[in-house]
């Protein structure tokens, strides 16, 4: 007789069509269910994820939780998931996903002396490549999850799942049917379900015995019923851990790659929360920075706000797919607050910096430049400010060193054409720095008439672009979809204004209409620097229309290259809606070409190896889902003001796979600055200069960890090996060589 593993769970949660509030009630209450029920029923074996739960009951019913704790003693109730919440594994960052398990284990470890070996996202949308080695690299080396579907990809139910750089592997459990029982209204439903599961799944067979998505624990009626159906079939009441010691044994197929397409929406769906978060993890990730580099306090915010912001990583935030009060409210408050404590943080110790550096050579004051990143970047600085703070009548046109060497200073337009009286405008300079670099620059005039850059970059861009809108029928996940609807035309080009010239910068302005809706695409161009910025911001007024920014390049024979947590993937030219984190780019024989974004995630090519069309807005109805049509009270998502941000960037083929994740870093983690005055000699300045070699590494993380080490994420992101090390103020501390497309955990 087929033995039927029934694993006792209940998928919770904690917002979806329900705000924070009340999935906080479900995880208690279900979990108070449940533990009576194992009080009673002493075969029942209960699995449970997300120590965010955990942490929630052990603060509201302490006494709940010391009952948990003894069943985790006694073998009956496992930990798993050793995440803070069950993550978005397409497009949340390598990073940020290490820092679920960074909090999520550090706390199974504090509370239950263990730590958790099943990773577990069961309803995220898709799996990205690079997953395996992030897992890994984390304690996992199992994995549970259910989409896509066995309906979706065809593919094993287990098997050993092999990470992108050809040496990491988890073992791969795929869920068959669902995560919880599914519906049924009879013993004989239950019994004709079960054939089904034993018929069609892999031997030996699991049965996910729960009730989800909003809890409800375990049904006892449903536990008798399937109790009397165990004269007829031989059923084990497991845990996951010991299902995965039997398949463990058996000889398992390896599989590599990803696993995508159950909801192609959810990529672009609610572009806000994605903004939000973009901005969110890098203020933490910089200031964390900082604070490494100053010795200062404040590791204990940063942590808080970490906690805070990895839980909007759930899989139905990030992605988009809750109802509009969680996403306008408690998404969109944590975000701030995470924001707020990592923007504080940064202001004081650039203040500190400010006022302990040398700047005894300022006379009109200046500015303070920091980079955050350990490889050498050109920085864009803008900011608003007084171009002639003194009144004399003449603006500052350059930022002067402490050694007198000049940097061009242009005023742009300010956000408000509206200035405090005598003068107001963004001041605009492109400033070298060093790995972890940091300058004071004075505000200086020298009467210079230096020539615009023109717009000969920008003119050459704008011929290859244009702006694709799609009919887009599908709910805010997109099922049962591949692509998100058909073009059913392009965005007029109205005029092209040459907005702004001078030595540092130039902006070519391009007004697009479509029926009611007028865009603007400003292509800004900066002295010495390869990429060009696109911001495209209007009003778009096209409901169940989405807007794309396409790229025509000149490749007949390539594929689209980009970023994903961790890897880098090819993929070939098809129709298909696809992820992407940070950069993406055509790339064949002619060259590449492509876009850095940290905030937009989706792209496609319409089936063409010489297209690229990056997904702008997709207006969709918060939380509609099939087949239930949305009546119109759910709100809409991206209708209206909008604004979104971009870079172009080209170069050859051979060099992409160095050269893009460097791109994305120097472009899209930007230089901090601070205003100063006239303050001190330098002599009380003192700070550590971290740098990594070479800068083709991919530096994800340096923060002080849980142990109270240096921790540092290193990513070789090309096809060859390279030989890194970490430096402290020139000293080198760890040397080591990193395998082609290797994640490494170093601890000092």
């Amino acid at each position: 007789m087929q033995k039927l593993y029934i694993i006792g769970n209940s998928h919770m949660d904690p917002v979806w069509l329900w705000n924070l509030r009340e999935g906080r009630s479900a995880w208690l209450n279900t979990c108070r269910s449940v533990v009576r029920m194992m009080e009673k029923y002493p075969q029942l074996k209960f699995s449970r994820s997300s120590s965010a739960c955990y942490r929630w009951i052990e603060e509201s019913d302490p006494a709940l939780f010391r009952k948990i704790v003894k069943l985790v003693d006694a073998g009956r109730w496992e930990i798993i998931g050793g995440w803070v919440v069950q993550s978005d594994t397409i497009i949340t960052p390598a990073e940020t996903l290490l820092r679920q398990a960074e909090h999520g284990q550090r706390y199974f470890r504090e509370k239950f002396g263990k730590i958790a070996r099943i990773a577990y996202s069961a309803d995220a949308f898709g799996q990205n490549c690079g997953l395996p080695k992030l897992l890994n690299a984390s304690g996992f080396d199992r994995y549970v999850w259910m989409r896509p579907s066995r309906l979706e990809k065809d593919m094993p139910e287990v098997f050993r799942w092999q990470g992108d750089d050809g040496v990491s592997c988890v073992t791969s459990f795929r869920i068959q049917e669902s995560y919880r029982t599914l519906q049924w209204q009879t013993p004989e439903d239950l019994d004709s379900h079960i054939q089904k599961v034993l018929v069609a799944g892999h031997d030996p067979q699991t049965l996910f015995f729960g009730i989800g998505d909003h809890g409800g624990g375990i049904y006892e009626q449903e536990l008798k019923c399937l109790l009397a159906l165990s004269d007829k079939y031989e059923l084990v009441f497991s845990t996951l851990g010991e299902y995965f010691d039997l398949i463990e044994k058996q000889a398992l197929p390896v599989v590599s790659g990803e696993h995508t397409h159950h909801a192609p929406g959810c990529y672009s769906a609610v572009s806000e929360i994605k903004s939000n978060m973009s901005r969110a993890e890098k203020q933490l990730f910089k200031a964390e920075k900082i604070l490494l580099e100053s010795g200062m306090p404040g590791r204990e915010k940063i942590y808080d706000a970490w906690e805070e912001l990895l839980f909007n990583c759930f899989h139905d935030v990030y992605p988009g797919t809750s109802i509009k009060k969680v996403m306008t409210g408690e998404v969109r408050d944590i975000c701030g607050y995470a924001s707020k404590i990592a923007g504080d943080i940064l202001e004081m110790q650039l203040s500190r910096y400010g006022a302990t550096a040398k700047s005894d050579f300022l006379t009109e004051g200046g500015v303070l430049v920091w980079n955050p990143l350990p490889l050498p970047v050109k920085g864009v600085v803008e900011f608003d400010t007084f171009p002639d703070p003194n009144r004399t009548g003449q603006w500052f046109d350059v930022l002067t060193d402490e050694k007198g060497n000049d940097i061009a200073l242009q005023w742009c337009r300010g956000v408000s054409k509206f200035g405090p009286g005598y003068g107001w405008g963004q001041a605009t300079a492109v400033v070298e720095l060093p790995p972890s670099g940091m300058k004071i620059l004075a505000y200086g005039r020298r009467g210079r008439a230096d020539e615009g850059i023109g717009f000969a970059r920008q003119k050459e861009l704008l011929e290859k672009i244009s702006f694709p809108v799609l009919d887009d029928p599908y709910d805010t996940w997109a099922h049962r979809a591949t692509s998100l609807g058909e073009t059913v035309g392009l965005a007029e080009l109205q005029e092209v204004i040459e907005y702004e010239n001078g030595p540092v910068a130039s902006c070519l302005r391009a007004v697009y209409r479509h029926d009611g809706s007028v865009f603007r695409a400003d292509i800004w161009a900066y002295k010495d620097i390869d990429e060009l910025k696109i911001v495209v911001h209007g009003r778009w007024l096209a409901e169940e229309q989405d807007l794309k920014l396409q790229l025509s390049a000149a490749v007949s024979d390539g594929k689209v290259i980009s970023g994903q947590a961790g890897a880098v993937i090819e993929r070939e030219a098809d129709m298909c809606e696809q992820p992407f984190i940070d950069w993406c780019a055509v790339a064949g024989q002619g060259g590449y070409s492509g876009f850095l974004s940290a905030s937009l995630h989706s792209y496609d090519n319409a089936g063409s190896a010489g297209k690229l069309r990056i997904t702008l807005l997709r207006p969709v109805y918060y939380a509609e889902h099939v087949p239930h049509k949305a009546s119109g009270e759910e709100g809409m998502a991206d209708w209206g003001d909008f604004r979104c941000e971009l870079w172009f960037a080209s170069g050859k083929t051979e060099e992409i796979y160095r050269e893009m994740p460097r791109r994305a870093r120097e472009r899209l983690w930007s230089v901090e600055h601070f205003e100063v005055t006239q303050a001190a000699d330098g002599s009380g300045f003192q700070r550590d200069i971290w740098q990594i070699e070479p800068a083709e590494v991919v530096v994800t993380a340096q923060y002080i960890n849980s142990d109270n080490k240096r921790e540092f994420h290193l990513i070789n992101p090309q096809n060859s090996a390279v030989s890194a090390e970490i430096c402290k103020n020139g000293e080198t501390l760890w040397q080591d060589v990193l395998q082609p497309q290797e994640l490494r955990v170093i601890k000092l």
